[in-house]
Formats: structure tokens, C-alpha cells, sequence
């Protein structure tokens, strides 16, 4: 059976971790990737990495929605979201991530690593300041 999934999830309270698997997106796959993404607001805090690595061109209807989506749950992100690390090995990917989200800021923390363990440290920092924000 093949898998056409745009990514794969992995749930560890708090953290969800996002991986795009190299596959080109179809409307069915898109919206199993937002059904799964919305799961995050199932979480009091959540923190997501997205490792992009191997994503392919997100062809702009599904930008739009996604912007639309983000848009919409805005309030929940900003009230719910640890922070977004995005994992873009590529210096170009880095760069074009980074221009997307200086036009159309997140609501939430947001940083561009080049490597998962760089950007695991830094969620693990996020989560550990909010840990002791809470012993205050």
C-alpha cells in the first residue's frame, strides 16, 4: 500500500514533531495534514517541530488554506503554542522560510534551525523557561 501522506506525526506531549516525507500534495493529503496538525489545539501547550527537509513545492492553494487556517486559529496559537521550530538543512529552504514568515508573521515563537538536534535544544529551552515562569 502506498503512502501518499504529506507528512508523518508523532504526538509526545508537549511536543509535536512534523516530518515531511517528500511527497507531492493532493487535496486528500492536505487535509489529512491539517486534521492532524489541528490536534495540536487538543493541548493546553504544545510545542511543534517541523523538519521540512524533504518537503516538495507547496503549490499555492494549499499556502493560501494554510494561511487562512492559521489566520482563523490565531487566538489559539498565540494562547497555546510553545514555539515553532522549522528543521530546513538547505540554505535556500532556510532563506525562503524565513521571508515567508517576515511577510506573514506566526503567532507564536518561531525559529529556523538546520539541524533537529539545534532545533530540539532550543524547544527544550522554551519549555524549560516556561517551567520556571511558573515556579514564580
Amino acid at each position: 500500500m502506498e503512502n501518499n501522506s504529506l507528512a508523518t506525526f508523532k504526538f509526545e506531549k508537549p511536543i509535536i514533531y512534523v516530518t515531511f516525507i517528500g511527497n507531492e500534495a493532493t487535496d486528500e493529503s492536505f487535509e489529512e495534514y491539517t486534521q492532524l496538525s489541528n490536534k495540536a489545539y487538543e493541548w493546553k501547550r504544545y510545542g511543534m517541530i517541523y523538519d521540512v527537509s524533504k518537503m516538495k513545492y507547496l503549490p499555492a492553494k494549499y499556502r493560501i488554506i494554510q494561511g487562512n487556517d492559521i489566520q482563523k486559529k490565531e487566538n489559539e496559537i498565540r494562547q497555546q503554542s510553545i514555539g515553532l521550530a522549522i528543521i530546513a538543512p538547505s540554505f535556500v529552504q532556510r532563506i525562503i522560510t524565513e521571508a515567508v514568515f517576515a511577510i506573514n508573521a506566526y503567532p507564536s515563537k518561531l525559529k529556523v534551525f538546520k539541524t533537529k538536534e539545534k532545533a530540539i535544544q532550543w524547544m527544550n529551552e522554551l519549555l524549560e523557561a516556561e517551567d520556571q515562569e511558573k515556579l514564580v
